[in-house]
């Protein structure tokens, strides 16, 4: 793990524990001399390289050091907001899942929480489902992006609903479940909510580690989703991280993610209506 890339293309789609100690003690040094630099502290192009090779071989992993290292970053939010990656560029790719126009500190702190939900879409490792919560439990915000995708892979949708769904009229919180959503989409060949990540680093004629995961939801979103994203529209909102399952695409758009939940073929007239659609 010396090399700048940290093994990436070895270590990243590795999620033993024996691996995720090793990957985790790293990471733990990392972050914690990463958050004694000083506030004006800016990313410059090698160090950014470094950042984002951390942030790909953490994904899966949920042993005892790596749980750590969530909770380091938890506990030190103020720090992580902060951050400023690239200065002077208004474009951050960390991958294709974490990428950010004009990036803002509410964007920014929510990379770790995706980075969360993301190793919880790869691995299931039900020690990361509990950390989810318990970071949730104790720092609400944007770790509601976890807790509720985790949520959606193992609870019934009705229940999930119920649960989560309040969260669209607090203009504080609505972000972090537009964000958990937007990693959904309906995939039509097997006619099920799915949610997935693309993840990996592309340099080109360097490497080229890119992947791409999904995983079905314990059962299709409870169709009351779909009526109220539509009764409390935020058309100005930009849902920051979402999939891009068809084409073409509006990025950060409310209405693409609400267009990538349901199926190719829409029937419903006020639905089609709503999204523009020809007749």
């Amino acid at each position: 793990m010396k090399h700048k890339n940290l093994g990436e293309d070895i270590l990243m789609p590795a999620i033993s524990d024996t691996v995720s100690e090793v990957v985790g003690k790293h990471c733990g040094k990392y972050f914690h001399e990463l958050f004694q630099q000083p506030p004006d502290f800016l990313t410059d192009q090698d160090e950014f390289e470094r950042f984002t090779a951390v942030v790909s071989v953490m994904l899966g992993k949920g042993s005892p050091s790596m749980l750590g290292v969530y909770r380091l970053i938890a506990a030190n939010q103020p720090l992580v907001e902060r951050l400023k990656l690239l200065a002077n560029k208004d474009y951050v790719h960390i991958n294709d899942t974490l990428r950010m126009w004009n990036p803002q500190p509410q964007e920014t702190i929510c990379i770790f929480p995706i980075v969360l939900a993301a190793s919880i879409i790869r691995s299931m490792n039900e020690r990361l489902i509990l950390l989810a919560e318990e970071l949730y439990t104790q720092y609400g915000n944007e770790w509601l992006i976890p807790y509720f995708s985790a949520k959606l892979f193992t609870n019934r949708a009705d229940n999930v609903y119920d649960e989560f769904a309040i969260f669209l009229q607090d203009e504080a919180l609505n972000r972090y479940i537009h964000n958990g959503l937007g990693r959904i989409y309906y995939d039509d060949q097997i006619s099920s909510h799915t949610m997935s990540a693309f993840w990996g680093r592309y340099s080109y004629g360097s490497y080229d580690n890119r992947t791409f995961f999904k995983r079905k939801l314990a059962e299709n979103l409870d169709a009351r989703w779909l009526e109220r994203l539509m009764e409390h529209p935020h058309l100005n909102d930009k849902v920051k991280f979402q999939v891009y399952n068809r084409s073409p695409v509006i990025y950060e758009s409310y209405k693409q993610m609400v267009i990538d939940l349901l199926p190719k073929t829409i029937e419903d007239v006020r639905m089609r209506s709503y999204l523009g659609l020809s007749k």
